[in-house]
């Protein structure tokens, strides 16, 4: 019986330590933003951002640090007449975890 015992806590403690580790979420967001109509133009902007924890699980890590791909747009409109517009925003951000 201790043959066995001994070498499963052994192995239990190394599965169990091994899976806290240093997480890191990288994250890559653009937003295209798209004006039609009065003063029509097309507008990018890239970000990046890092965030680094030691010392925890990767699914836990990822909810606590939001580390989810992402993709959304939404629409805006203004003026009248000659110089009415509208726009079209897309955000669009991938996330890893390393």
């Amino acid at each position: 019986m201790k043959k066995i015992f001994i070498p499963a806590i052994i192995a239990l403690s190394i599965a169990t330590v091994s899976c806290r580790k240093e997480r890191t979420c990288e994250c890559k967001t653009t937003s295209t933003e798209v004006v039609s109509g009065f003063g029509a133009q097309t507008t990018t902007d890239v970000s990046q951002s890092k965030v680094t924890t030691e010392k925890q699980r990767k699914r836990p890590f990822m909810y606590s640090e939001h580390c989810f791909s992402d993709s959304y747009s939404y629409t805006d409109d203004g003026g009248g007449g000659p110089t009415a517009w509208s726009s079209v925003t897309t955000v669009e951000s991938e996330c890893e975890v390393k």
